[in-house]
C-alpha cells in the first residue's frame, strides 16, 4: 500500500473486519521487478512536500500513519532511516489528504500468475475485484 496504490476497498474491508493493515513498499518500491516510480514522482507528493518543507517520502509515510496503517520502510541509509522517523510531529491537513486521494492508482503487481483459465481467478480484473 502507498499513495499511489491506496487499495481503498481492501482498507475498508479490513477495517470493517476489524483487520489491521500493513504497508509495504510505502515509497513505490523503486528497483524491484514489481516495483513503481509512480510515488516518488507524483507531482501531487512534490506539491505538499515543497509547501510543508518536509521530504516527498516523509509526506507520503505521514499519509500512511494518518491513514493508520503500520508502515514497513527499507534503508540502508542512516540519514533516510532518521528522516523517515520524522513524520509524527506534523499533520497533512484535510486539503492535503483530499489531494492525495486523488493520485492516480496503479497496482504494484498485475497479478496476472494467479489467472488460469481452470483456477479460481480467469481475468485480472476478477482477481482484484476491480479495485485499483
Amino acid at each position: 500500500m502507498n499513495a499511489a496504490w491506496q487499495q481503498a476497498k481492501l482498507r475498508e474491508f479490513c477495517r470493517e473486519k476489524g483487520i489491521h493493515v500493513s504497508a509495504w513498499s510505502p515509497l513505490g518500491a523503486n528497483g524491484a521487478f514489481w516495483g513503481s516510480l509512480a510515488v516518488v514522482e507524483s507531482p501531487i507528493l512534490k506539491e505538499i512536500s515543497a509547501a510543508k518543507g518536509r521530504s516527498l517520502a516523509q509526506v507520503a509515510l505521514r499519509w500512511l500513519h494518518q491513514q493508520r496503517v503500520s508502515i514497513l520502510v527499507k534503508s540502508f541509509s542512516k540519514e533516510r532511516m532518521k528522516e523517515n522517523l520524522q513524520i509524527f510531529d506534523w499533520e497533512l491537513n484535510d486539503d492535503e489528504l483530499t489531494k492525495i486521494e486523488k493520485i492516480p492508482q496503479r497496482r504494484g503487481f498485475s497479478g496476472h500468475w494467479f489467472v488460469h483459465p481452470n483456477g479460481p481467478y480467469k481475468s485480472v480484473e476478477e482477481l482484484w475485484d476491480d479495485d485499483a
